[in-house]
């Protein structure tokens, strides 16, 4: 079964100090001491032990998780708790039970190649994008940039043209599969993987960029891990962007003059350890002051749309947005700078104007030399 493998995590988790539930980001708003990493745990040994019996209750306290991996940046035994919750929502899953909302994200993703159910022939229809001949690069998009925040896509695309980069997006681009890993349905998220395999390493690139967070964690170390590996390195926009910078293959000549605070995505920071690429960005980009929120870093606070929760829990999701949303303007920021398209989404949507969001790439493109 799914969860075996976490079978020591989960019984030492389930007897240890639970120090995690202070900085659960659904625990702590929820007030719920099962909706906590060790709550969860425990669950798992229980329904592996058959204790008890999965139920509506257990799948709202599995599907009440981000899967942000606080949790287990402050374990003193650094347990993959994230990987116990999927491990355990994809093995209940499989035994007919599930989450209508993570159900209806598969669905959607089976028909339209998109958990957001939208037209699979309109995916590309808001961007610009141009296409050469022997590209070096692929530029995935993703589905939240192709649907949701095409400006990111096109200022990802504006970085490449302007440097004289050779690139492409797939014309049969799909969803990478995160939010339906994430979400407990392997299969499914197995197919839309094996799709992207195919398309990916049809083509002689050496580099897949991506800008979405839960896509790079996704092609980066989900693809191999199920058996789909990739020809090309990927690497997150923020990377190439700032080898860019390196070689002077792009400048900056024009200022921003704000207090900028930067926000690290969850599957760009604790899941893949990507701290600094986005940070040296914002400090090359005259006028700019850095300045960072209490809790960054590893220690940074999820938004509330990942592992699901956007879709399965929007009022948990909104209020962790708007708890992140007043730890930046505690700073003193005027804009909110991340890495993730939904990471923009939501710090955008639950700001109501009282402070603005970037993604890091819409900085650098505004301020490019002409």
């Amino acid at each position: 079964m799914a969860v075996e493998k976490y079978a020591d995590e989960i019984r030492f988790c389930a007897s240890c100090a639970k120090m995690c539930r202070h900085v659960c980001t659904s625990g702590t708003i929820t007030k719920s001491e099962t909706a906590t990493p060790y709550g969860r745990c425990l669950l798992a040994y229980y329904i592996e032990n058959g204790v008890i019996e999965p139920s509506k209750e257990v799948l709202d306290v599995l599907y009440q998780c981000t899967t942000c991996g606080l949790c287990q940046a402050n374990c003193l035994l650094d347990y993959d708790i994230p990987g116990v919750v999927e491990a355990l929502r994809a093995e209940l899953v499989e035994k007919g039970f599930a989450n209508e909302d993570a159900a209806r994200l598969a669905e959607n993703a089976g028909r339209e190649h998109n958990p957001y159910g939208e037209p699979h022939s309109q995916r590309f229809s808001k961007l610009k994008a141009t296409k050469k001949a022997n590209p070096e690069v692929i530029y995935f998009v993703g589905c939240t940039s192709a649907y949701r925040n095409p400006e990111i896509a096109e200022a990802v695309l504006n970085i490449l043209d302007r440097a004289g980069v050779g690139y492409t997006v797939l014309n049969d681009e799909w969803c990478c599969g995160s939010p339906i890993l994430r979400t407990g349905y392997r299969r499914q998220a197995r197919e839309l993987m094996r799709h992207n395999q195919e398309m990916l390493n049809s083509l002689d690139a050496k580099t897949i960029v991506v800008s979405c967070a839960g896509c790079y964690k996704t092609l980066k170390q989900d693809y191999p891990e199920q058996g789909f590996p990739l020809k090309a390195e990927v690497l997150h926009a923020s990377e190439f962007i700032q080898k860019l910078m390196n070689v002077k293959e792009i400048k900056i000549d024009k200022k921003i003059k704000k207090i900028v605070t930067y926000h690290d995505p969850c599957h760009l920071g604790r899941h893949s350890e990507i701290y600094d690429a986005p940070r040296k960005l914002l400090k090359q980009i005259p006028g700019v002051e850095l300045v960072e929120m209490e809790f960054n870093r590893e220690n940074a606070h999820c938004c509330g749309s990942g592992g699901g929760m956007e879709a399965t829990y929007p009022k948990i999701a909104e209020q962790a947005g708007r708890r992140r949303v007043e730890e930046a303007k505690e700073t003193g920021a005027t804009i909110i700078a991340t890495c993730c398209p939904f990471c923009k989404k939501q710090l955008l949507r639950v700001s109501d104007g009282e402070i603005e969001v970037f993604d890091v790439a819409e900085l650098i493109a505004q301020c490019l030399e002409k």
